[in-house]
């Protein structure tokens, strides 16, 4: 081989790979790497919370800013108009999403419930009102966050295997901070609320715990998820699993941290509790995976309660490996 053709040669295997270089470099920026992501300020959002705070999400190069909403339901119309990247939801309200053919799935877990009470979520009421099952509901009033979301539907659930029927209880949406007084002024009977609400409101002993329907209805439930649309997920898969990796992580720290003043202060700066009330908070367990199984059960329930018209499969619902 001559000296110019190796020459020649030589350089074309260098402006290729400097060709390479170019074309893959752009390819990567364009994902994105600053990213909105809507948020019920509540507990169960305390690992997102903790990948901000401890450089989890810096770590992956995202920068992540919160948008605080009223329930899963509400972000999902967001996510699907662009506002949102990731929305913190609940399986009704994608299921819901899903039949109505919008493209949503299922990225990353968000809440577990707990396998026996107390629990993250239950129904108070006032301690005098004698309510104690559903058949008590009967012609009352109970408040929910939003109408067909997972506490609406497990509300329900609740109220038949306690001997309510359903038809004769009225469901009226009232956001979580409001619901205590709600209650204690008679504008509803009872409402189902979650951590920090549940624990604070039920302290002072005129409102009581009356049960808690997702450990009745389906111990151990994967109660909320992080989705985001098959267009995001499409054109920045990257930033999906960065965002994944830094939310477990996230979820770690909490479990590692749940009984320490760090974790007090994290869960005040975002809900506005008081760092010692916090301490007395009801937890699960953050989770680092999603059960295939346990959104089944939520799908068939859906089914029977009448929001699905006809069956769904769980893994319609989810996106890549959730179980890592």
């Amino acid at each position: 081989m001559s000296q110019s053709f190796s020459s020649r040669w030589l350089r074309r295997i260098i402006v290729s790979a400097v060709a390479g270089c170019v074309l893959s470099g752009p390819a990567l920026a364009q994902e994105k790497a600053k990213l909105r992501v809507s948020v019920i300020p509540i507990v169960d959002v305390a690992p997102l919370y903790a990948a901000q705070k401890q450089g989890y999400f810096a770590e992956e190069g995202l920068e992540v800013d919160t948008a605080p909403v009223s329930g899963g339901a509400a972000g999902i119309p967001g996510l699907v108009g662009g506002a949102y990247d990731f929305a913190f939801s609940n399986i009704v309200s994608l299921a819901q999403a899903v039949a109505q053919d919008l493209d949503v799935k299922i990225v990353a877990p968000g809440s577990d419930v707990r396998t026996e009470a107390p629990d993250i979520a239950g129904i108070f009421a006032l301690a005098d009102a004698g309510i104690k099952t559903g058949a008590d509901l009967n012609g009352k009033t109970l408040a929910v966050n939003n109408r067909n979301n997972n506490i609406w539907l497990y509300a329900r659930e609740w109220i038949e295997q306690t001997g309510g029927d359903v038809n004769k209880v009225t469901m009226r949406e009232i956001p979580f901070p409001q619901m205590a007084d709600a209650v204690r002024r008679k504008q509803v009977d009872a409402a189902m609320t979650v951590e920090p609400f549940f624990s604070t409101n039920v302290k002072d002993g005129t409102l009581v715990a009356v049960d808690f329907p997702y450990i009745k209805v389906q111990p151990g439930l994967n109660v909320a998820q992080y989705v985001a649309t098959d267009d995001f997920i499409a054109k920045n898969p990257e930033t999906v699993a960065r965002f994944k990796r830094a939310l477990k992580k996230g979820a770690e720290w909490v479990n590692a941290n749940a009984d320490q003043p760090a974790f007090a202060e994290l869960i005040a700066s975002y809900t506005k509790m008081q760092p010692e009330l916090v301490q007395n908070l009801v937890l699960a367990p953050a989770p680092v995976s999603v059960s295939a199984e346990s959104v089944q059960k939520t799908l068939d329930l859906m089914k029977k309660h009448g929001l699905l018209e006809a069956p769904m499969k769980a893994s319609d619902l989810l996106y890549g490996d959730l179980n890592d």
